[in-house]
């Protein structure tokens, strides 16, 4: 926390000093730069009059309706509740001998009726000091009023450690060592309040600077990020499935910073910035777009890094008849990467002799919201593109205190004896709870932040063909980004995690194109993308350490070669008087796997505007869903209303 309110005293002193000096500057230029996109436009604005204050703002309902199933990463969509699954287990040498039972998970059921109700205000201000000096402040606020099934430890009899694994908290971001990582941002269980735009302005000529919390888009991909390196993803408000126009605009995580570029007089942009490392945040565990499975612990060690910094550098502009642009970018990847951890809490399970002492450094928990039996381990394991048997040696051979309980080192095994080595594990879990038939064991992970360099580059060129043809005014826009030694998570979660060279490149061609002489022209977007190592939620694809695609509950991962291949097509259609505009959105996993989102935009006046759209998700039309990015997201069917009153 100290070094945290040390960098907040300082970039609120710099700004005062600034604001100071800077009172008398020329004013010779805009006051909000064309680098509006890094987050200081607001969604309406009204004139504050002599005072030189503009100002703002929204209040929207946001509501998602469930058309499928409940979330299989949370307790209450667990689909192993009340299901009676067959045990064969293994004791320990000499004996050898199985001693078989039946495990029905306790746990209800979520109906699955309602998938987000949020209401939202945003409110947004910009104060013009003078012509060369602005500040730019917008607060958001958000409350969810819990409308959902939710899930209460008491009903499992959990014990489970961690403020997070209790009663359902939908915005609080929870790290061990810190009260509030993002320094400014105020949550609790069902509300958030924060400032994703808090910084001040100042531009002269063709120079532009910015200082304090800020939000930075770069690269022109429209659907996927390739150069949109500096900030990582807020996943908390409605995850990936958000209205598809808006992109990322309301899902990079601020940060306190200095950003500056500079115009030169030959066209080319040079754009630089310096800030505090903040991490992409997840939706916590049984909420309704939690993405880990809640039979997991997870510890976020961001607390290690929360001094840290980034920085990184862009050029920009023509070369003949193209548009190019160069990126360098240290980095700590704000996506995290994931490996076991001993648990450190020290609850024995006295009816198999095991102590809390020994249990507490390995990487387990004896608790009924665990884990209960191999079916659900090898499941929950494919589902998270990761290797079910190698992921058990692991956990038994990163760890002398599990080599204890293993009898030493697990060595290669097959299928059927790591199912009945888990299932003994998973017996013993639940002899706490109520003996033979119970379970289970709680994994526990540790979430990092590794360091990594980023060089990328893009070309744009617009094609010159006859008047109204399909090439006339034709975009053509692609994007690489180079990574050498990136830092994944390991298919089998091993400590000393996964490195590999990676390339991620995007090519998209965009238009707008007229149709229909009685209605405005067309905007259509087509995008091929191709990554080497990972996915796009940067899940590691290959065969690595077991690799973790192509698994199921009877079949261990494999994983795949040849990368990530993806392509995204997009719609978007105004109707006279711009009152009506049809969107449709399409995103194709080339492994057999589609996310298909049509929407309607109704906005009568200035003040009112409403949105549906409807999130079609299918992971099995290339057979197991395990070998495409969408399997286990088809809880995401479902259908959004958003009403919003501007002013």
């Amino acid at each position: 926390m100290k070094s945290q309110n040390k960098i907040i005293l300082g970039v609120g002193s710099l700004s005062l000093a600034i604001a100071q000096s800077l009172a008398a500057a020329p004013a010779d230029a805009d006051p909000l730069a064309a680098a509006a996109a890094s987050g200081g436009t607001s969604e309406s604005s009204n004139s504050g009059g002599s005072s030189g204050v503009e100002f703002g703002g929204f209040i929207r309902s946001e509501t998602a309706i469930n058309t499928n199933k409940a979330n299989v990463h949370n307790q209450l969509g667990n689909s192993f509740n009340g299901v009676p699954i067959a045990r064969p287990v293994i004791l320990p040498p000499p004996s050898g001998t199985g001693v078989p039972d039946v495990a029905t998970r306790i746990g209800g059921k979520d109906d699955a009726s309602l998938n987000m109700q949020m209401f939202r205000a945003q409110f947004d201000a910009k104060m013009h000091f003078n012509d060369a000096l602005t500040g730019v402040v917008k607060m958001r606020i958000l409350y969810d009023p819990g409308w959902y099934d939710e899930y209460s430890p008491a009903a499992f009899g959990s014990h489970a450690v961690g403020k997070v694994y209790q009663d359902p908290n939908y915005f609080k971001y929870y790290t061990e060592g810190l009260a509030r990582p993002n320094p400014l941002e105020w949550a609790g269980s069902s509300y958030m309040v924060d400032l994703p735009a808090f910084f001040l302005e100042y531009n002269n000529g063709p120079l532009n600077v910015r200082l304090g919390n800020q939000q930075i888009a770069w690269g022109q991909s429209l659907f996927f990020r390739v150069l949109d390196v500096p900030d990582g993803l807020d996943l908390r408000r409605h995850s990936i499935f958000d209205y598809a126009p808006e992109e990322y605009s309301d899902k990079r995580v601020p940060a306190l910073g200095l950003r500056a570029n500079y115009q030169f007089n030959n066209g080319w942009l040079l754009d630089g910035y310096v800030q505090k490392f903040q991490p992409s945040v997840l939706g916590n565990p049984n909420t309704p777009y939690n993405i880990i499975f809640s039979q997991f612990t997870v510890h976020d060690m961001y607390a290690n890094y929360n001094d840290k910094m980034d920085f990184g550098l862009r050029a920009k502009g023509e070369i003949g008849a193209f548009g190019v642009q160069a990126i360098y970018a240290h980095r700590y990847n704000p996506d995290g990467v994931f490996r076991w951890t001993q648990s450190g809490v020290d609850r024995g399970i006295p009816a198999a002799g095991v102590p809390g002492s020994l249990l507490a450094c390995t990487p387990f928990e004896a608790d009924p919201t665990g884990v209960w039996s191999a079916n659900e381990w090898f499941k929950g394991a494919a589902e998270s593109r990761l290797n079910a048997i190698q992921a058990l040696r692991a956990a038994a051979n990163d760890f002398p205190c599990s080599q204890a309980l293993t009898g030493g080192p697990l060595p290669q095994i097959g299928q059927g004896t790591a199912s009945a080595i888990l299932n003994t594990f998973f017996q013993v879990g639940g002899l706490n709870s109520g003996g033979l038939g119970f379970g289970g064991l709680r994994g526990h992970l540790a979430r990092e932040y590794k360091q990594e360099d980023n060089f990328g580059g893009g070309i744009t060129y617009t094609f010159s063909g006859a008047p109204g043809s399909i090439t006339d005014q034709l975009i053509l826009n692609w994007e690489v980004l180079y990574t050498p030694n990136r830092t994944f998570t390991a298919p089998d979660l091993n400590i000393n995690f996964l490195k590999t060279n990676e390339w991620v490149s995007n090519i998209s061609l965009e238009k707008y194109q007229r149709f229909f002489d009685n209605l405005p022209a067309t905007y259509l977007v087509a995008e091929f993308m191709y990554k080497s190592k990972s996915d796009l939620f940067g899940r590691y694809t290959g065969s690595q350490d077991g690799g973790g695609y192509n698994g199921s509950e009877f079949t261990n991962a494999s994983g795949h070669g040849g990368g990530f291949k993806a392509v995204a097509f997009a719609v978007q259609q105004p109707f006279p008087n711009l009152v009506w505009r049809f969107d449709l959105s399409v995103l194709y996993d080339l492994q057999g796997g589609v996310l298909v989102q049509p929407a309607v935009r109704w906005k009568p006046n200035t003040q009112w505007t409403a949105e549906i759209f409807y999130n079609y998700i299918n992971a099995k039309i290339g057979g197991n869903p395990n070998k495409n990015m969408f399997g286990a997201l088809e809880f995401a069917n479902e259908l959004s209303v958003r009403v919003g009153y501007q002013f």
